[in-house]
């Protein structure tokens, strides 16, 4: 058993409460700070109702959200390679030289390499909108799915070429998804295949992917995936590229290699138009801490930061900050197998008592407010949700309504039995860690004793995964799909293995994730309206309190232009647009 490094003692506090309502962020642009005056805000609209919460009947009555309109639809009609919304261009002249900086080692598996150089060698079938994340062509122009979603068939642009100039054809896609979908694949896994069978091509822009059973979310995992030439998918090394394998469709390609770093070009055969800028170079470094430093002594112009890093790049002189949400976000995840927590009137309690704005006044502003398991501008969300503003004379009604009372010392109590609660983090997490220290303080106000253990994140995963806890504060990736079906789904309940560390049960919401699997030709409009029931389920009966998406930064000097990271396309989608002055 992993022993924590140390144990809190409980601490009864009341904070001065601060109210305020529902809140929503509806996009979170990318913004340019100029160095030595960095001004950060975060906007919170207008305050909403306070969340209805139902005493029985847990199932809220369905209304459908309004379709999300993707650009990549079902029908495969042909749509614009453009993205919805992409930075103001800067008439810079073209040409010039830029280097980027990443922190970690050289790896050429091809998941796992680091992104500039994943997203500017390779392409994929389809890109996610920078806004929203919603599927648009990328290089294949129009793809159709069968209506019952068996079969899912791309057509290819016409004129891609590879970086040694020879044609894009649908073996080589074929070749590099049956690759990936292998059973002797030994790579970093990045997606579910699901029941997908195989990839046929059907002719030199076609390529046809078959599946035994019905698995819409399958189509964004697979088509995703960077596509690679046919020889270097069926090479016996694959998916751990060697340097001379580094060809691929994207708007940069290899020019030279050398111990710590790459040399890149523009395509000036790039589907999407030659970039602007000439030379490329990529520098590796054993960590962060020697990254900032090398941007500090000027040798790089690019870097991306992570999560909880701000504090540390702030007062970098001469840069200019990209911010983005990351594509995860921070819950406190109950553990329904504590009887107090089997209470979905508990649950919905402890909601109510956390003080929100307090919380990102804690974090500095570095995070963005999200009201369920999705980012606010997902093509996905629900746009109205229900959500839970900050009231602790509701949070105390309802654990009344739930048999919990003060007693004389201000504990609540059930059957003379005190609530008291462990809560578990992760140590040293810089976002994390301290929020913990806040929300006892604020279930301390309620009346309940909660017991702070900290632990490195391996003992917290074991924790997690063997459901040892009271109350888990994590951070969770988001899929670029909607479907967290092993987050919440009743069966993925299996302690040392499952993914639903809760142990939470909702016949509904396992329901409405089996209808989302086989929702007609995965119609898009179709599965958000699913969704958009789902995550009502999940706020009004809840396994977690969805608290926040933590920001990161894309740091650029001020000579970088165009550049705009996104949660969902990542920091360099865009790549083609960059510029440079002299």
């Amino acid at each position: 058993m992993n022993k924590p490094l140390f144990t809190v003692n409980r601490l009864l506090f009341t904070p001065t409460p601060l109210r305020f309502g529902g809140y929503r962020v509806n996009c979170l642009p990318p913004l340019r700070f100029a160095s030595g005056a960095i001004v950060f805000t975060i906007l919170l609209l207008a305050a909403c109702a306070p969340i209805q919460i139902p005493t029985s009947d847990v199932t809220p009555t369905p209304t459908s959200p309004p379709a999300p309109s993707p650009e990549v639809r079902a029908s495969g009609s042909e749509v614009s390679p453009t993205p919805t919304a992409t930075p103001t261009i800067f008439p810079l002249p073209e040409g010039g030289a830029i280097v980027v900086g990443v922190a970690g080692d050289m790896n050429l598996d091809v998941n796992a390499m680091t992104p500039f150089l994943r997203d500017a060698i390779f392409d994929s079938l389809v890109r996610p909108n920078p806004l929203t994340g919603a599927l648009e062509r990328g290089l294949a122009e129009s793809f159709q799915v069968s209506p019952d979603a068996l079969s899912m068939t791309f057509r290819l642009q016409q004129g891609i070429q590879w970086h040694n100039g020879d044609a894009l054809t649908a073996d080589d896609v074929a070749a590099t998804l049956n690759a990936f979908a292998s059973p002797d694949f030994r790579g970093v896994p990045v997606t579910d295949f699901g029941t997908f069978v195989k990839a046929t091509a059907l002719d030199d822009r076609t390529v046809q992917l078959t599946f035994r059973e019905t698995n819409c979310p399958a189509l964004t995992g697979i088509a995703t995936l960077k596509i690679l030439p046919r020889a270097v998918a069926n090479s016996l090394n694959f998916p751990r590229l060697k340097p001379e394998q580094l060809m691929g469709t994207g708007p940069l390609k290899i020019a030279a290699r050398g111990d710590d770093q790459f040399v890149l070009t523009r395509n000036s055969s790039y589907y999407l138009g030659q970039p602007p800028i000439e030379s490329w170079t990529l520098k590796f470094y054993p960590n962060a801490a020697a990254l900032r430093s090398a941007f500090a002594a000027k040798q790089i112009d690019v870097m991306a930061t992570a999560p909880g890093e701000y504090g540390a790049i702030k007062n970098l002189a001469g840069a200019t900050f990209l911010r983005a949400a990351a594509p995860e976000y921070i819950a406190l995840v109950f553990n329904t197998d504590t009887v107090a927590l089997n209470d979905g009137r508990v649950r919905q309690a402890l909601n109510y008592a956390l003080d929100r704005n307090l919380l990102l006044e804690d974090l500095g502003g570095q995070a963005l407010p999200v009201d369920s398991s999705a980012l606010p501008t997902f093509w996905a969300n629900d746009p109205n949700p229900p959500r839970y503003s900050f009231d602790l004379a509701k949070a105390k009604e309802i654990l009344a309504g739930a048999g919990w009372r003060a007693s004389g010392d201000g504990v609540l109590r059930k059957d003379g039995r005190a609530m008291s609660l462990q809560l578990w983090t992760e140590a040293d997490d810089p976002i994390l860690e301290p929020l913990a220290f806040r929300l006892r303080e604020m279930y301390a106000a309620l009346g309940i004793q909660v017991e702070l253990q900290l632990d490195d994140r391996p003992g917290v995963l074991t924790r997690a995964f063997q459901h040892r806890f009271d109350l888990l504060l994590i951070r969770r990736k988001l899929p670029l799909d909607p479907d967290q079906r092993w987050y919440w789904q009743s069966d993925q309940n299996a302690k040392g293995s499952g993914f639903n560390i809760g142990s939470y049960s909702n016949p509904r919401v396992d329901a409405l994730f089996k209808e989302t699997l086989r929702v007609n030709a995965c119609d898009p409009s179709g599965r958000a309206a699913l969704f958009g029931e789902i995550n009502r389920n999940l706020v009004i009966d809840p396994p977690a309190v969805f608290m926040f998406a933590p920001l990161r930064y894309l740091v650029t000097r001020d000579r970088v232009f165009n550049a705009a990271p996104s949660a969902f396309a990542g920091d360099f989608w865009n790549l083609k647009d960059w510029r440079v002055r002299p």
